[in-house]
């Protein structure tokens, strides 16, 4: 009979257990239930993500505690927002109405959940610009914008140029054109008389897809984006965000340019939609 010495036997122990532990590990792992994918929610550049920044911020409990995470498009009414909804990539978005639209017409099925911005595209002229305007710059693919300005200038003999946002300062400043409408978190970052030209018109809504209606995760969203609206309401709050924002401690000179528009924001409410 074949004598086994104390260390043989001992690392023969040693790799049993080993094999044992792995077992049991690889038995977890092929039995755990997959990770759940996080309730994504996108928003762009303009004053809707300014205030869903805020509110995802200030949520009592950290967003992804609860399962939320959320995606700068740059452009809401870019193709790249529209598709990542689309596929199922996010979940929830913040569009202007023409991305809406494009959507709705896809034969998907989309969920608008409120209107959260009216009056959001502002006009802004230089200190020497004419009386009359003969070439007003305006955002590329913001067909509210165009039909926005043909309304208010269509009596008029006025060229409209679709430009991309970065690009709408520049000729503005070299005067390729009188006059540019942006979204009113751009064009509070220009040191140049600016104006609302429309009443009541929405400018930015959120839309979800409609499956992920039951997903308990949306209530907090919703919650937490009513919430900074009744916040904001108070213009010394309103301030501070567009101050934070914009990295400035200058809260007059940015009191005195939203004293120029008429924004206004609206809650995420079933049914209805309320301004505040």
């Amino acid at each position: 009979m074949k004598n086994f010495s104390k260390p043989g036997i001992l690392k023969f122990l040693l790799l049993a257990v080993l094999a044992v532990s792995a077992g049991l590990l690889w038995k977890h792992s092929s039995s755990a239930a997959p990770e759940e994918k996080p309730l994504i929610i996108a928003y762009g550049d303009d004053i809707a993500g300014v205030v869903l920044q805020k509110a995802l911020e200030d949520m009592p409990v950290k967003k992804a505690d609860i399962g939320l995470d959320s995606i700068n498009m740059g452009d809401c009414c870019g193709s790249n927002a529209q598709f990542a909804l689309s596929t199922g990539e996010v979940d929830v978005a913040v569009l202007c109405p023409d991305a809406v639209i494009d959507l709705a017409e896809s034969g998907k099925q989309y969920t608008v959940l409120g209107e959260l911005v009216y009056d959001g595209n502002v006009l802004v002229t230089r200190p020497d610009s004419p009386d009359t305007l003969s070439v007003i710059g305006y955002m590329n693919g913001r067909d509210e914008q165009r039909v926005l300005l043909e309304e208010v200038f269509g009596s008029q003999s006025v060229t409209l140029e679709p430009m991309f946002a970065s690009a709408l300062p520049f000729a503005l400043e070299n005067k390729a054109v009188d006059a540019i409408m942006l979204d009113a978190s751009l064009a509070i970052k220009l040191n140049y008389p600016t104006q609302s030209i429309s009443s009541g018109e929405v400018t930015t809504v959120m839309i979800a897809r409609t499956e992920i209606l039951s997903d308990p995760r949306l209530q907090p969203l919703i919650d937490a984006y009513n919430s900074t609206v009744e916040e904001i309401a108070n213009e010394d709050v309103l301030i501070d965000m567009l101050c934070g924002f914009l990295e400035t401690d200058n809260s007059e000179e940015v009191s005195a340019f939203w004293k120029t528009v008429t924004v206004q924001f609206g809650s995420l409410k079933t049914g209805t939609n309320e301004k505040s």
